[in-house]
């Protein structure tokens, strides 16, 4: 579907969003009418007063309806009603990207004044993006409503300083001209308006997918390698440092750290003054050698003067070899990383799950577990 003509969705979507003259107001109990104005097209329609917002209160009448229609209470075992895996997988397959413009999101801000709508008016930005990407998922005006506002309720903008700001992009310097063995230095972009998914949020015991869109052109270093294609093999993205952002805020004491990657979870907790040492279970001798070689050197100290670069020990070895000697106790939390994502992961999660599940005095946690809880 081309750009033009979800803009053009977009428009008639506005337009089903709004009652019908002479309905009543679910919040006031007010008669809601329209007033068209000649020479003003139809989408720009005005709606008269309504306390609360006629938009808000549509959607909601809908989402009721479509609930029981659905039947979304109904658990599965993977804890994802269908409909929510259908359109995972359909976003996933688009991979779409939304540009936006000042000019989109003064459009939208300018309806929602019209008709009042402080929903709307409170993330104008966001909305927009939740109702174009809506239109990639379905033909259907009320399906696209019911969609965007699913979307919108479950979708984060996500600015280029998360990554600028973030301590490691900070402090740690790789240089461009590295290369070794198969694996170099490039630069991976992300566009404005690109979707990137989240870890699911946990509605009433079920998942509902979780992204984030880029606010603004992004630009990160990574390592990618060489295969039949080039690759991305390493990289801090902005959906790493959120989804690992409770994991890291949890360490405290004895860490074991299961993949080592660019050093970013070890150096993040290692920081800590709370941690006290992290052990990194590594088998890649090419990763652990660019950490040595180029990352370990600029750690620099925590807050308490304490060297960083000594609160980190590497272990080159399986990590699941490794696991079997592991007691409980031994370590006061254990993240696993060794997975690009929740299907290549899940595997692997449930081993480890199998090998700790009588753990009590450690902490098991791992990257991306509601996104393999959820497929």
């Amino acid at each position: 579907m081309c750009y033009s003509r979800i803009y053009q969705n977009y428009r008639e979507m506005l337009i089903k969003a709004f009652p019908r003259p002479g309905t009543m107001c679910c919040w006031e109990r007010r008669p809601i009418e329209r007033s068209f104005r000649e020479g003003v097209p139809a989408w720009q329609i005005s709606i008269g007063i309504c306390y609360k917002s006629c938009w808000a209160c549509h959607i909601k009448e809908k989402m009721e309806k479509t609930e029981k229609e659905r039947h979304y209470s109904t658990i599965n075992e993977n804890r994802m009603s269908r409909m929510m895996k259908e359109m995972r997988a359909e976003i996933a397959r688009l991979r779409p990207v939304i540009p936006f413009s000042e000019g989109d999101i003064s459009m939208v801000r300018n309806q929602a004044k019209k008709t009042m709508n402080t929903k709307i008016l409170s993330d104008p930005e966001g909305w927009y993006v939740a109702m174009v990407l809506s239109g990639y998922l379905s033909d259907d005006r009320s399906e696209r409503l019911r969609l965007s506002d699913i979307l919108h309720a479950h979708m984060t903008g996500i600015s280029a300083s998360l990554v600028y700001t973030n301590p490691y992009y900070e402090n740690i310097f790789i240089p461009e001209e590295l290369t070794f063995g198969s694996h170099h230095y490039e630069r991976l972009g992300y566009e404005q308006g690109e979707i990137i998914e989240l870890n699911p949020d946990l509605v009433d015991g079920m998942y509902v997918p979780h992204y984030g869109y880029m606010r603004d052109y992004l630009e990160v270093p990574c390592i990618t390698e060489d295969k039949p294609e080039e690759s991305v093999w390493m990289s801090l993205s902005p959906g790493e440092i959120i989804t690992m952002k409770e994991d890291i805020e949890a360490a405290k004491g004895s860490i074991l750290t299961l993949g080592l990657g660019l050093g970013y979870y070890a150096y993040m907790t290692a920081r800590k003054p709370e941690v006290t040492e992290v052990t990194v279970i590594e088998r890649d001798a090419e990763t652990i050698t660019l950490f040595e070689n180029y990352i370990r050197m600029q750690l620099g100290k925590d807050p308490g003067g304490r060297d960083i670069a000594e609160k980190i020990r590497i272990v080159q070895t399986d990590a699941f070899t490794y696991m079997n000697n592991v007691k409980d106790g031994e370590y006061d939390m254990i993240f696993a990383d060794l997975w690009e994502g929740p299907f290549d992961g899940k595997p692997m999660y449930q081993e480890l799950h199998r090998m700790t599940q009588g753990f009590r005095k450690t902490e098991m946690r791992y990257w991306i577990l509601p996104q393999m809880l959820s497929i």
